[in-house]
């Protein structure tokens, strides 16, 4: 199937949930760019929590997280923190902010908690054109695989970790590609770097 091909299912058959890094990678943006259209109240941000209350009031599963709550987790500056504490959410079919009142602390989560509703995602690449330009090139056989790579990278990210450094992680999907490419043609490390440093800034922070 070709990339152009791909790309038009995924419009069409959107996933339930995207996360953050998924997103800066399908629209090419940079992260902050995510993290601004979420500021903005362009995309709805959502995290599953454990039950808490909230006075009187019990709330558990799916909820929505206002970023500006976590900015602490996306700082344009200096390292990120790796966690945040969240202390007031409002139910995922959308409602007034409530404030957790036990445990008195909050929750803590993680930047890859934070998921936008494929839904809202949609909505967003329909607002502003987003992915049609790969309409244009349907008969363009991609000279690699990259969309296949991303999904190994997922993969191999969520189960053994970031690598250490960016440029171990160049050699991985170099490696990868080694062993996939059907022409035998591997992209140059430099491409490969461009190609992924996005990801790598997003993951790297607060390392």
């Amino acid at each position: 199937m070709k990339f152009a091909e791909r790309r038009g299912l995924m419009t069409a058959t959107p996933s339930a949930f995207y996360s953050f890094t998924e997103l800066a990678i399908r629209w090419e943006y940079a992260p902050s760019k995510v993290v601004d259209a979420a500021i903005l109240g362009q995309l709805r941000v959502v995290t599953g929590i454990p039950p808490v209350d909230c006075d009187r009031q019990r709330i558990g599963g799916l909820v929505q997280v206002n970023i500006a709550d976590v900015l602490v987790m996306f700082r344009r500056v200096g390292p990120s923190e790796r966690v945040a504490c969240l202390r007031r959410i409002a139910p995922y079919e959308g409602g007034d902010w409530i404030y957790i009142t036990d445990p008195t602390e909050g929750i803590q989560i993680c930047s890859s908690d934070l998921l936008v509703p494929g839904q809202d995602v949609q909505r967003y690449e329909d607002e502003r054109g987003l992915l049609r330009r790969s309409a244009h090139s349907a008969g363009a056989t991609p000279r690699y695989d990259w969309d296949a790579m991303y999904a190994w990278l997922f993969k191999r990210i969520n189960d053994y970790g970031v690598p250490e450094s960016q440029a171990a992680l160049v050699g991985e999907v170099q490696d990868w590609f080694v062993r996939n490419s059907r022409s035998g043609k591997v992209p140059e490390d430099s491409t490969i770097r461009k190609r992924i440093l996005m990801i790598w800034r997003l993951l790297s922070r607060g390392r």
